[in-house]
């Protein structure tokens, strides 16, 4: 999987009894009627939804519909170190492990 980090943009922090969601504005976009306006993309009853700025992160499986759900922070930086942390490279992995091993 491939690491993603998009422009700065306006996205959608929606708080579900499920945790929190993001999704990009111009999928739902500026102005939505309701709560029901996210059902379609948040597990969870939705409870609270604000719009706020930033970077998104994610992997994603190019040509397939596979990727995790987005994070957003307020620098691309931010999301480079999350990304980082949280889904560390397989090949980096198996390099430390072979420098352990010698």
């Amino acid at each position: 999987m491939e690491r993603q980090i998009t422009e700065k943009k306006l996205w959608w922090e929606i708080e579900t009894t499920h945790g929190t969601t993001f999704l990009p504005v111009d999928l739902i976009g500026k102005q939505p009627a309701d709560s029901d306006a996210f059902a379609d993309y948040c597990e969870g009853r939705v409870l609270s939804w604000e719009q706020r700025e930033g970077f998104g992160a994610r992997l994603s499986a190019p040509g397939y519909l596979d990727c995790t759900d987005w994070a957003v922070f307020n620098t691309e930086e931010e999301a480079e170190t999350y990304l980082a942390e949280n889904y560390p490279d397989d090949e980096e992995d198996e390099t430390e492990e072979d420098a352990e091993e010698k």
